[in-house]
């Protein structure tokens, strides 16, 4: 179980010719068959791993959604072992809201402010550098806690969300919500 940044791009986008920006900025931008989250995009979409990492974990998008340790909770072994022992719905939200309450006190980030502000930039950057290139009018980026794996992994995007480039900063990306994709898009193209 671990979080994945996956993107799309359009179908006419020539990855090749993008290889070495995804290189300079450490993205991986291979292709997923994942039909699940194809039957969700623009016909004939790119669907991408995003980054080279092992996992996407750490990352810091979305790192400041209070919803995010939430959905990771109540997706979690532990609360699957609540639900067998016939815990209510309330009394798991409330197990989980004193959860996390607890944690935020007892735990340190991961990452310093200066690494926080250097991945944030590295991403402001990378999406500005490809949106601003005449061929590329979208970047979509979805956040999804997997359980099974990259092609066989069953997602229901929640809702699209639409962010012209001009828009791009980094509260935005500190609090992109899970399951939702957000499409970034050239403001020449708008």
């Amino acid at each position: 179980m671990c979080y994945y940044i996956t993107a799309t791009l359009p179908n006419e986008v020539n990855l090749e010719e993008l290889n070495s920006y995804f290189d300079k900025f450490n993205m991986d931008f291979s292709p997923i068959n994942n039909d699940n989250v194809k039957s969700q995009l623009r016909p004939n979409e790119l669907y991408l791993r995003a980054t080279k990492s092992y996992c996407d974990c750490d990352t810091v998008l979305g790192y400041q959604n209070p919803s995010q340790e939430y959905d990771k909770l109540l997706k979690s072994k532990k609360v699957r072992a609540l639900k067998k022992k016939k815990w209510s719905e309330e009394k798991i939200d409330i197990w989980i809201k004193n959860k996390i309450s607890s944690k935020q006190h007892k735990t340190v980030p991961r990452k310093t402010p200066m690494e926080i502000h250097q991945e944030i930039d590295n991403w402001m950057i990378f999406l500005h550098t490809l949106l601003n290139m005449a061929k590329i009018e979208r970047i979509g980026l979805l956040k999804h806690w997997y359980i099974t794996g990259l092609v066989s992994e069953e997602i229901r995007i929640k809702k699209t969300e639409t962010i012209r480039s001009i828009e791009i900063n980094p509260d935005l990306l500190l609090n992109l919500e899970e399951d939702v994709l957000y499409e970034f898009f050239a403001t020449h193209s708008s």
